[in-house]
C-alpha cells in the first residue's frame, strides 16, 4: 500500500471552538483535515495558523448545504455566491480541494431538487471562478436518500463532461459507495486520476472494519490509479449533520478515528 497522508472531517466534532479542535486532531496523531468551517465567524488567517503551528495540512473543505441545481434563480444564485467566498476563503488557506455537492433534502425537508443541467451550469461558474485562485474543486456522489441526480462515479463522470472544466475533479466516499455502486472497486479505478479524495467510513458509518466495507480492495484500488491524495476519515454518528452538534457522542467518534487510523497504519506497516 502506498504511504498516504490521514485526515479527517472536522464536521463530525460538532460545534467545537477551532483551536480545541485542532489541539484534540492534533492529539490524535493526524496529518492534516478536511474543514468544515462558518466563514462568517474565523477568519482564514486565523484558522491556516492554528492548523499549521500542530503540523495539520487543510486537505479540503466541506461545503454548507446550498442548492446549485435550484430552479429558483435567488436560491440558485445564492448558493454561486456562497461557493465563490468558500473558494476565496479556501484560496487564503493554501489550495485545498473545494468540495461540492447536491443539496441534501433529508436535512432540511423536500425542496425542488432542480436539473441536472442547472447542477452543471452553476458548478462550471464556480469552476471557472476557482480557476482564478488556482483552486480544484471535487464533486461528491452522495446517495438516493440524500439527493437526485449525481449518485455514482458514472454520474460525477457524466457531470463532468457537462462542466468541461479542468479543475473540476472526483470526491469518492465508501460510505456512500457502499450504497450506490455496484462495484466500488471498479468505481475507484474509473476515476483514475480525476480522483482528489478519498473519504473512509464503514458501511454502517463506523471505522474500519466495524462493517463490511472491504478496504483492502479500495487500498488496492487507490494503488493501481496512483492516487497520492489523502485518507480523510469520516465515521459519523446516527442522524449527525454538518454545522451542528446534536446527536454527537465525542467518545465513539474518537473511537472509530482511532481503529481506522491504527487499521490504516497497520497495514501500511504490514506491507513495508
Amino acid at each position: 500500500m502506498m504511504r498516504r497522508k490521514i485526515g479527517v472531517c472536522t464536521w463530525i466534532f460538532g460545534n467545537i471552538e477551532p483551536v480545541n479542535l485542532a489541539d484534540m486532531i492534533h492529539e490524535m496523531r493526524f496529518d492534516g483535515v478536511e474543514l468544515y468551517i462558518d466563514t462568517d465567524c474565523f477568519s482564514p488567517q486565523y484558522i491556516k495558523q492554528i492548523f499549521a503551528d500542530r503540523g495539520l495540512e487543510i486537505f479540503s473543505i466541506t461545503p454548507s448545504n446550498v442548492n446549485l441545481a435550484s430552479s429558483s434563480t435567488n436560491s440558485r444564485k445564492n448558493a454561486i455566491t456562497y461557493y465563490k467566498k468558500l473558494i476565496d476563503y479556501g484560496s487564503e488557506l493554501g489550495e485545498p480541494i473545494v468540495i461540492c455537492h447536491e443539496y441534501i433534502q433529508s436535512q432540511l425537508g423536500a425542496v425542488d431538487s432542480g436539473s441536472i443541467e442547472v447542477l452543471a451550469e452553476s458548478c462550471q461558474e464556480i469552476a471557472l471562478y476557482a480557476l482564478q485562485g488556482n483552486l480544484k474543486l471535487g464533486f461528491e456522489p452522495l446517495n438516493r436518500y440524500l439527493c437526485s441526480f449525481i449518485l455514482t462515479s458514472t454520474d460525477a463522470q457524466y457531470l463532468l463532461g457537462l462542466i468541461n472544466a479542468a479543475n473540476m475533479t472526483i470526491v469518492l466516499d465508501a460510505f456512500h459507495m457502499n450504497l450506490e455502486e455496484d462495484d466500488p472497486v471498479q468505481a475507484i479505478r474509473r476515476c483514475g486520476d480525476k480522483l482528489s479524495i478519498y473519504q473512509i467510513a464503514d458501511s454502517n458509518r463506523k471505522g474500519i472494519g466495524l462493517g463490511h466495507t472491504n478496504f483492502t480492495s479500495h487500498l488496492d484500488a487507490l494503488d493501481a490509479i496512483n492516487y497520492n491524495g489523502p485518507l480523510i476519515l469520516e465515521p459519523a454518528g446516527l442522524r449527525q449533520r454538518p454545522g451542528s452538534s446534536e446527536n454527537l457522542n465525542l467518545d465513539e467518534i474518537k473511537f472509530h478515528l482511532y481503529k481506522s487510523r491504527n487499521w490504516l497504519l497497520g497495514r501500511t506497516q504490514a506491507l513495508v
